[in-house]
């Protein structure tokens, strides 16, 4: 055999045992559950106060305690955060929409509290968010 010949045989070896088949497996599935939880209701009068309760308390379930431990439980925070937010703003925009968009840069910053770990942000998003609230509910 030439080293012409030994080449060519070598590249097809190579070729042919890098083609096996692809077998993707189908029978393992998972479910994710999805909890059941029931949206906020009535009127931003009453949904504004819980708003700046669950802002005021995020910050604890996001950096260490007296302790030296973290909370678990700020990703449900957030989402009733989200969720009173969500049921309020419609109301807050007619009423002031400059009050329905700072507060709505609050809740961003909420979110991003929780996202990168920040009780700061956290704090600083209940303390401006309560001002504004107590503002537009006197």
């Amino acid at each position: 055999m030439t080293g012409h010949s030994i080449g060519v045989a070598v590249g097809v070896a190579i070729a042919l045992s890098s083609c096996a088949p692809t077998t993707y497996e189908t029978s393992a599935t998972s479910t994710v559950a999805i909890p059941v939880t029931t949206l906020p209701t009535g009127p931003a009068s009453d949904l504004l106060p819980r708003l700046s309760a669950s802002m005021l308390s995020l910050s604890s379930y996001i950096g260490p305690n007296s302790s030296g431990t973290t909370t678990s439980g700020k990703e449900k925070v957030l989402a009733e955060i989200e969720a009173l937010w969500n049921a309020a703003e419609t109301e807050v925009t007619s009423l002031s929409p400059e009050s329905a968009e700072s507060i709505g840069r609050m809740v961003d910053l909420a979110r991003t509290a929780v996202e990168r770990n920040r009780p700061a942000d956290a704090d600083k998003a209940a303390k401006f968010a309560g001002t504004v609230i107590d503002e537009l509910l006197d």
